[in-house]
């Protein structure tokens, strides 16, 4: 309808009471067009009317169209103060403050910020804000409006083309009209707390649309306890807030409530793992604290460890590191690594290393383990290039059965026996005494690690390992008889060691390494080369040998006192070179060359039959003819044999220090441009 007359305004400002008032305006079918004059008239006659014109049209609205509300609301933000506090005062003695806040959400925000100071100014409570702005959060999330509205939120399908933009914009301006009256949206946190969590979470996310902070919010929070912290907290991770920015205020609270929200948040995500993937997120100076709360909060060691292969590793180490450095011991973190995975061993061990803890410290807290359990530590250490030969060190310092146990699980990473025996070889002869015991314990007998000492391991490494094996009881007598049942090649090498360990020795003297090298150039390591001096043993099989010396690969072996003549120093070198290009099994053809061939006969038949190839000859008379050649040939005695028969036989054994290949012309690449001028 047009404008009201002015029969018709002075019929309603007569109107006494709400129920006059009220039917008045039906009778007239005033509508919300009328409102501006209807309004106008009232101010002008009182305040009184003013006030009862108000709440008329709250009544109508309540009833009818909720709009009539806002024009309501709209013409008294461009009114008159006066009249601008009496709508306001309307509005809350008619128990309509959140519809209030409502239509202030739609005003410009300058003249928002007005009306919410009267708002204040009149006795309007910030709970009544709170709930508009739970109502404002819902739609927020959903981005619909929902139909129990009954038409308040209608507006905002009809004036903007997108529900959420229109609900934050209202949201802002209501928090600016806040601000503008000198008060904080915060505030009304206290206001809340009691609420059901999903009308908070309403909330929450309708103040996190305003810009208030996380920080802000639980700040407010903790205010009223533990219990309005954690519906908060859960409050803004349901609006899609990071966890961390939970943390990150947490961390700074005192160390109850940061306990308190860790165990929520991992409630909120699900897993603790979850909650450690944001933790990782954390600057380092944190972490600290946060460990220190968690185990405060009761999670164990095994809690974080069994966690470990799912970070990266930097974040790992220094998660075990801030273990050790809250109180857990070196022992409760090593334990909890038992039945991980290789990878959480390894960043276990290089945590701990990295703060000092020595591998021994390590695998003594875990030695009651078995040993597949402790060798994914020990494969975890292998993995860190922690050397073979330092763990070995580390074994020996335990006692025989911790040792062998420690041996077994160092045999499943390393599997290769001769690797071990070699380090072993190494150490000194106590360490390999205990070595020995333990490597032994880890086979069902100890010819097992005889066989691989004497087949497999290095000549430089055998010495050693065999006297590691006599230091546990193992006689020379027993390992001969061991060394027989595999052959007689590995009798002779073994024979060979005993004799070398059993015997007192020397080098070559300066005169004889000199005669040698006329004869054998370097086809022998002259260097390696001992004579017996005082052997018990010696002299024992020097008597079974009739005083004859003997050679076992680079010893060569006399009767104690004797004085070895240079043609038999030639005689037993020659030995020595046998033993350097075939094997121990030279030995072996010696010994049936003497008691079943033709021992140390030498003829000129002999060198006819050998066709011009020394090794076609027995092997002691290979001897005894290198023997002759450097007699005759050196030493200026007359032979049986001519020298000139001997000598391509002899050399056969010698070996130039520099060796110069035949090469052709051609192999030159000479320049077709060269001239070579005749003289």
């Amino acid at each position: 309808m047009g404008n009201l007359n002015d029969t018709q305004l002075q019929k309603l400002q007569a109107s006494r009471s709400l129920k006059a008032k009220f039917q008045t305006m039906q009778v007239m079918h005033v509508d919300r067009k009328n409102l501006a004059q209807v309004l106008k008239g009232s101010e002008g006659k009182s305040s009184t009317d003013l006030d009862l014109t108000s709440k008329a049209i709250l009544l109508r609205s309540q009833q009818g169209d909720f709009e009539e509300a806002f024009e309501l609301a709209s013409w008294s933000s461009k009114a008159k103060p006066e009249s601008r506090k009496v709508v306001v005062k309307s509005f809350l003695k008619n128990k309509q403050a959140p519809l209030l806040v409502h239509q202030i959400a739609r005003l410009k925000r300058s003249e928002a910020g007005d009306m919410m100071k009267d708002y204040f100014g009149e006795g309007g409570d910030i709970k009544d804000v709170a709930e508009w702005m739970s109502a404002a959060g819902k739609i927020l999330k959903t981005g619909v409006v929902p139909d129990e509205t009954d038409g308040l939120w209608g507006w905002i399908k009809d004036t903007a083309s997108n529900v959420v933009d229109a609900v934050v914009g209202a949201i802002n301006t209501v928090a600016d009209a806040i601000a503008a009256a000198g008060r904080n949206l915060a505030d009304a946190v206290a206001k809340v707390v009691n609420w059901t969590q999903a009308k908070i979470d309403d909330f929450v996310e309708a103040v996190l649309a305003a810009g208030k902070s996380i920080s802000q919010l639980l700040s407010e929070a903790v205010k009223k306890g533990i219990s309005a912290v954690k519906k908060f907290v859960q409050a803004i991770l349901e609006a899609g807030k990071k966890a961390l920015d939970i943390i990150n205020w947490a961390i700074n609270q005192a160390t109850s409530i940061l306990k308190e929200v860790l165990k929520k948040l991992e409630e909120l995500l699900g897993s603790f793992t979850s909650l450690l993937i944001e933790i990782a997120k954390m600057a380092a100076s944190s972490l600290n604290a946060i460990v220190r709360a968690l185990v405060s909060a009761g999670k164990r060691v095994i809690d974080f460890i069994s966690r470990l292969n799912r970070f990266a590793l930097d974040f790992g180490k220094r998660l075990v590191q801030e273990l050790k450095r809250v109180g857990k011991t070196v022992r409760e973190i090593m334990q909890a690594v038992i039945n991980q995975t290789r990878l959480i061993a390894r960043v276990v061990i290089e945590a701990l290393k990295d703060l000092g803890t020595t591998v021994f410290s390590m695998l003594k807290e875990v030695i009651t383990r078995t040993a597949q359990q402790l060798s994914v530590i020990i494969g975890a250490m292998k993995d860190l290039a922690i050397s073979l030969s330092s763990i070995i060190n580390d074994i020996a310092r335990f006692v025989a059965a911790e040792a062998r146990k420690l041996m077994q699980a160092l045999r499943i990473i390393w599997t290769r026996m001769k690797e071990i025996l070699e380090v072993i070889a190494q150490k000194s002869v106590s360490v390999i005494r205990t070595l020995i015991t333990a490597i032994v314990g880890t086979v069902n007998h100890w010819r097992e690690v005889f066989k691989e000492i004497i087949t497999n391991v290095r000549d430089a490494f055998r010495e050693g390992l065999i006297k590691g094996l006599i230091e546990i009881g193992k006689s020379a007598v027993t390992l001969m008889i061991e060394a027989t049942k595999l052959g007689a090649s590995i009798a002779a090498v073994t024979f060979a060691i005993l004799m070398d360990i059993f015997g007192s020795h020397r080098g070559l003297n300066a005169s004889e390494r000199a005669e040698a090298e006329k004869v054998f150039g370097v086809s022998i390591d002259l260097d390696r080369v001992k004579l017996t001096d005082a052997s018990l043993a010696a002299d024992l099989i020097m008597w079974m040998n009739k005083n004859r010396p003997f050679t076992t690969m680079y010893v060569i072996n006399h009767k104690s006192g004797a004085t070895l003549s240079m043609a038999t120093l030639i005689h037993e070198l020659t030995h020595v070179w046998q033993a350097v290009t075939s094997g121990g099994v030279y030995m072996i053809e010696a010994l049936h060359s003497q008691f079943f061939g033709k021992a140390y006969n030498l003829s000129e038949d002999d060198l006819k039959k050998a066709n011009g190839k020394l090794l076609n000859l027995e092997r002691e008379q290979q001897a005894v003819l290198v023997e002759e050649f450097w007699k005759a040939e050196f030493d200026g005695q007359r032979t049986k044999i001519p020298v000139d028969l001997l000598r391509p036989y002899a050399k056969q054994v010698h070996k130039s220090r520099f060796v110069i290949n035949r090469f052709a012309l051609k192999d030159l690449q000479l320049s077709s441009n060269l001239v070579f001028i005749n003289k």
